[in-house]
């Protein structure tokens, strides 16, 4: 009989899909997805768990469940190579969720993405695949779902924002200018020589200005610099704030599914600064979880090495030398095993870099030599022993225990 499943997503209740009686695995085992290439950057298939070694916390742990994971995007179809004692097919089953990050979305990387993201649904979402999006916090009809219909009405709904990070950092490129949004924090923190050398630079760039010819100028200009800086840290913290809230949230409801769990997050960065940590630790969590985060920059083609050091000229050929937007998606994507697609126009192949990505994988299985689930982050490794292979895997996770595992697929 079958039976259906009810999934909380971003604190939404959502209905599955019926499905056939769920299977549950094991929580001990600590999951690792393992991209193995050589050095064409090709996959390199028929390992075995000889093959590779795994270190927690520098410490090798026996591998105890080793299995290939592959999709053919032309069968539309996903298989699983079962190791000796064999492995259940829902593993074979992945599941997306793309996440438009509205806030940090300007119209024009709205736009690229939206379009990306659409080739991505009609040409890389199969009948083994369960999907979903996320859009302004909310998952699109409150479900996840095999419909592609569904699934481009998410997308079109993402609609610009009004106050986004790009109209937050615009002001930055107004008399008195802020170089970077790294400047405006310390200005905020209250840094008086570094509001000074902003202040004289100012007026020394725009002599004409009105508020430069005035008695006491140098510290009129500053004081605006004051309220600019911590008008936009205070605006930019609530920002990254909702899009880490979202994540969170999506990782804890996904967490319980069986197999690879993965997030395209579409954002142009965000204020990070201040949020290492807490990006760190979600990283964990979400590694834990079994989800690896993707990003992709929405603003296209720009210039990440020109020696302008303006950080937020409205230009595609201003330098992001000085920016530290990108910080925040490298953090979640590094930590859990994706990547970031950035410079580029063409979305559609950023896209189906990622599709690539997660059709071909290694699943590798171990219950750590350390069986207390103390909270705490472990450092992953897993290196090839043969010459000319690199593997690209999860850099650690957060010890925690998770939930009755079960799949998500009917």
């Amino acid at each position: 009989m079958a039976r259906i499943t009810w999934l909380v997503v971003c604190g939404v209740l959502l209905q599955a899909a019926p499905q056939q009686p769920t299977f549950r695995t094991t929580t001990a085992l600590v999951q690792v997805d393992a991209i193995v290439l050589d050095d064409n950057g090709n996959f390199v298939p028929s390992l075995g768990p000889d093959d590779l070694t795994l270190y927690e916390n520098g410490q090798v742990q026996k591998i105890e469940q080793f299995y290939l994971v592959t999709h053919d995007p032309v069968a539309r179809a996903s298989s699983i190579a079962a190791d000796e004692a064999g492995r259940p097919a829902e593993g074979a089953h992945r599941v997306f969720v793309m996440m438009f990050d509205s806030g940090h979305l300007g119209a024009e990387g709205l736009m690229r993405v939206k379009k990306g993201a659409e080739s991505f649904i009609m040409e890389h979402i199969g009948p083994g695949d369960v999907s979903g999006v996320l859009v302004n916090g909310e998952l699109h009809q409150s479900r996840l779902t095999t419909d592609k219909g569904a699934l481009l009405s998410g997308v079109r709904a993402a609609k610009p924002l009004i106050d986004t990070r790009e109209s937050l950092l615009a002001p930055f490129r107004e008399f008195p200018r802020i170089p970077s949004e790294h400047d405006a924090m310390r200005v905020a923190d209250g840094a008086r020589e570094l509001t000074n050398r902003l202040g004289v630079k100012a007026c020394q760039d725009s002599p004409w200005e009105p508020d430069c010819n005035m008695p006491g100028a140098i510290q009129y200009v500053e004081n605006k610099i004051q309220v600019k800086a911590r008008l936009y840290v205070r605006q930019a913290r609530i920002l990254t704030a909702q899009t880490v809230q979202s994540i969170q949230a999506l990782v804890a409801s996904l967490g319980k599914y069986a197999g690879r769990k993965t997030i395209v997050l579409m954002s142009e960065g965000f204020y990070s600064i201040e949020a290492r940590a807490t990006l760190e630790k979600l990283a964990g969590q979400a590694a834990r979880a079994g989800v690896t985060i993707y990003s992709i920059d929405g603003r296209g083609l720009i210039n990440r090495s020109a020696g302008n050091t303006d950080a937020v000229r409205a230009d595609p050929g201003r330098s992001l030398t000085f920016d530290s937007g990108d910080d925040g998606p490298n953090i979640l994507t590094a930590g859990t095993g994706g990547f970031m697609v950035q410079g580029t126009d063409d979305m559609k192949a950023a896209f189906s870099r990622i599709a690539r990505d997660t059709s071909t994988y290694y699943v590798i299985g171990y219950q750590p030599s350390n069986p207390t689930m103390d909270g705490k982050f472990r450092k992953i490794e897993v290196k090839a022993k043969a010459n000319g292979v690199t593997v690209r895997a999860r850099k650690g996770y957060l010890a925690t225990t998770l939930p009755p595992q079960e799949a998500i697929w009917r």
